[in-house]
């Protein structure tokens, strides 16, 4: 190989070292070489809707404030203002030094700063990953499943001890109606057992056409995951109950997602005793 032609790689090397560098990359060294210490991540990449955010808590906006002008609410997230970061050597250590319990988060995908007299500001964002149209049906049967465990078992719902109960069956019936409150609460952003037109469960139930003897509702927001829904259902004492009622046979569940509403998705399951 002649002379020249390994000068010209080593100028296209260092051309290409000197493009890439910035405040991106320095942050993503920090967390690589001194924040992550066992699991690896993926780079974080820039957004542009974190780079305005990131203008926002420079001009004294709140992290609270900042993160509803997104376009979509995240699972996580967190700021800093690296104060003195004027290189990106120092973006790296500053940020090695001051942001590693964040930026350690296997979860993060996105990362916005802003540069301003005093420093970088940095804001760091996981996904709220939410189920999807496709999802539907995979969740009810995972709800369904983990509630006729729990009755097969017997639970302890807060101070009051529920034995065994069968098992309910799942109800498509049931499933639009627990879908229609869903969506109902979503468009509200609101987390309620009351309909918009006034309605309890009991009304939604009979409304579909359904004669039931009693009617049970559990609802809930912001919670990504189907097991984690019935999970938070369980530890609550009074939805608890409402899961171990021995009267119930039949059950609906489904749910609704706002992902620019601060709930972003919205849960709703319905247990009947039919007549």
């Amino acid at each position: 190989m002649r002379w020249w032609n390994v000068i010209l790689r080593l100028v296209l090397v260092l051309a290409t070292g000197v493009a890439r560098a910035g405040p991106l990359e320095a942050i993503n060294a920090a967390r690589d070489d001194a924040c992550l210490r066992t699991a690896p991540a993926h780079d974080l990449v820039e957004s542009r809707n974190l780079d305005l955010a990131a203008l926002r808590l420079a001009s004294g906006r709140t992290l609270h404030d900042v993160l509803g002008t997104l376009p979509e609410r995240p699972a996580f997230a967190a700021a800093v203002l690296l104060a003195g970061a004027t290189s990106d050597e120092a973006i790296r250590r500053l940020a090695a030094a001051r942001f590693c319990r964040d930026l350690a988060s296997p979860d993060l995908r996105e990362v916005g700063y802003a540069r301003v007299p005093a420093g970088l500001w940095v804001l760091v964002a996981a996904p709220l990953a939410v189920p999807g149209e496709r999802d539907r049906v995979a969740a009810a049967t995972l709800i369904l499943d983990r509630v006729n465990a729990a009755r097969a078992a017997g639970r302890r719902c807060g101070g009051v001890y529920y034995p065994p109960a069968a098992p309910v069956r799942g109800a498509p019936e049931l499933n639009e109606v627990a879908y229609g409150h869903s969506l109902d609460m979503s468009r509200r952003d609101w987390l309620t057992h009351d309909g918009t037109d006034g309605s309890v469960a009991a009304d939604r139930v009979r409304r579909a056409g359904l004669a039931v003897r009693h009617v049970g509702e559990n609802i809930a927001s912001g919670v990504p995951t189907a097991a984690e829904v019935v999970d938070g259902w369980l530890a609550s004492p009074s939805h608890c109950a409402t899961v171990m009622d021995a009267r119930f046979t039949r059950m609906g569940v489904d749910f609704a997602t706002a992902p620019y509403s601060r709930g972003v998705i919205y849960w709703t399951q319905v247990f009947t005793e039919p007549r």
